[in-house]
């Protein structure tokens, strides 16, 4: 696991905006798997500054999760998140991305597309996420097993609680759907992304602990190509 740390959110946003688009110009067919969230729509929105669209035109991109009965229309899912701030601005074709479907009645088979997609691509090229306030990765929450691919999850509390800041009005979260760690650790390279002092806490127990699965983002350590990159304020109780 290498940490790298940046004054702010925007030279973050800027150096992983950089990565993304040096890998697709290295690889054109590379394939991604991109996280929602406050975090990395800087990135998102770099990219679009940063980038030609014919950059990306023979990439795949791959939802990281979805709240299971939250339509991707809901201003709160991880589609409507990477849609509007990533992909519709750069023009991609929807023939190139992919998310969970979390209005299925069949979640398990969900899973089992998603799988077989990565498969059929080779791969991953790179996974982008960020990490929850009690370490989840995606919605990986502690107890996760590091060797599961694609899943459903029961959602901890704090994860439900959180969860609320994405939408206009209350809304009622009990499961996800999600990439596995396994995928994770299988991706060519796996980056965390983390700002601001709220995340100086879970980042300080990251660092300190071994890898485990009651800490589902220590699973980094055990990645042979693992980026950490986060801010001074994410970084503010690291030695």
């Amino acid at each position: 696991m290498q940490i790298e740390v940046f004054n702010d959110s925007q030279e973050l946003a800027t150096h992983t905006a950089k990565f993304i688009i040096n890998t697709v110009k290295e690889k054109p067919t590379a394939t991604f798997i991109l996280t929602s969230g406050d975090t990395p729509v800087q990135s998102y929105k770099k990219i679009v500054e940063l980038a030609q669209p014919e950059d990306f035109a023979q990439a795949t991109f791959i939802g990281l999760d979805e709240w299971v009965g939250i339509p991707a229309t809901s201003e709160g899912s991880c589609r409507y998140i990477v849609e509007e701030n990533l992909l519709k601005p750069l023009g991609i074709n929807t023939a190139q991305y992919t998310f969970f479907d979390s209005m299925t009645d069949d979640l398990q088979s969900e899973c089992k597309r998603v799988d077989q997609l990565i498969f059929d691509k080779g791969g991953v090229d790179v996974i982008l996420v960020g990490v929850g306030l009690n370490g989840h990765i995606g919605l990986n929450e502690p107890g996760t097993s590091f060797d599961l691919y694609s899943h459903v999850s029961k959602l901890a509390d704090i994860t439900i609680s959180t969860g609320q800041k994405y939408f206009q009005q209350s809304t009622d979260l009990s499961q996800g759907i999600t990439i596995g760690l396994k995928h994770l650790l299988e991706a060519k390279t796996a980056i965390l992304i983390a700002t601001g002092e709220r995340k100086a806490d879970i980042m300080r127990e990251i660092v300190a602990q071994e890898p485990n699965i009651n800490l589902p983002a220590t699973v980094f350590k055990k990645h042979t190509n693992g980026q950490v990159w986060i801010d001074k304020a994410a970084a503010s109780f690291l030695e």
